[in-house]
């Protein structure tokens, strides 16, 4: 099947934000990063307003732009990853509004960002859980996209961390940031695991698994010692998100439209 690059990309920059901003929760919680939060909040806010565009790009024809917003509430796939791009901006709206006073606003809104975060990564791959595609019918696929965001979420904001050169929050998130790259390798695993390992080779073995989860890992663990690894580890993240996806795609069967079957049953 061939790639669907506007979907590929909406999936990664919106789950990456989403992970972005749960990671501020945490920080939140963790109290670290004060100087990191509101900038990592607007990229957070960025790469889903601008994961979103892409997923539009792929609507090509106004008739489906119109028909995927009145169907907002029909709980399809497409709806679902809607609803949870609007839920984040307003609860990252509402964070930045609140960041420069601080107090339990902010922190309560941060806690409210981990869980949306990471529900709209998963939304972002649970939309093509469908029993029609052999290689599609299983929850660890979302459970994947959602590894890669988490992975990429991390090791950005750990990077931004030193670019804000906030070296005590680094040291503080350095168990996350060698966590969240571990569950996107574990993760990774057990999609492959799951589907007999019936995969494109160099995307999943080469790009997801040993680039996007092995190199991830060790950049992330080996970073407390040499800083400039942890941009390695998002690279990495990056790569390893992107070819997991690419992965999706190139492993299903026959030809989708995605728009054409959803208007047949009526749940665009």
């Amino acid at each position: 099947m061939e790639i669907q690059w506007p979907l590929l990309l909406f999936s990664l920059l919106a789950g990456c934000g989403g992970a972005l901003f749960a990671c501020v929760g945490v920080s939140e919680i963790m109290k670290i990063g004060d100087k990191t939060r509101v900038p990592a909040s607007v990229v957070a806010l960025v790469l889903i307003v601008v994961g979103g565009f892409a997923s539009v790009l792929h609507l090509a024809h106004p008739a489906n732009i119109m028909a995927a917003a009145s169907n907002i509430f029909s709980l399809s796939g497409i709806s679902v990853e809607l609803i949870m791009i609007g839920v984040n901006i307003i609860v990252i709206a509402l964070y930045l509004l609140f960041a420069s006073r601080g107090g339990s606003a902010a922190k309560a809104l941060g806690v409210i960002g981990i869980v949306t975060g990471l529900l709209l990564g998963f939304a972002t791959g649970n939309g093509y859980v469908m029993q029609a595609q052999p290689l599609w019918n299983t929850f660890a696929l979302p459970l994947a996209y959602l590894g890669s965001d988490i992975a990429m979420g991390v090791a950005l904001f750990a990077s931004m961390l030193l670019i804000f050169k906030d070296e005590e929050g680094f040291a503080a998130f350095k168990t996350v940031f060698i966590g969240g790259t571990l569950a996107g390798l574990v993760l990774f695993l057990v999609y492959g695991a799951l589907v007999g390992f019936a995969v494109d080779i160099m995307t999943y073995w080469v790009g997801a698994v040993l680039i996007g989860g092995v190199v991830a890992c060790a950049c992330a663990y080996l970073a407390t010692k040499n800083h400039t690894l942890a941009y390695a580890s998002l690279a990495g993240a990056v790569v390893g998100g992107v070819c997991i996806r690419a992965m999706m795609w190139l492993i299903g069967t026959g030809f989708l439209s995605l728009f054409t079957t959803a208007a047949m049953h009526g749940v665009l």
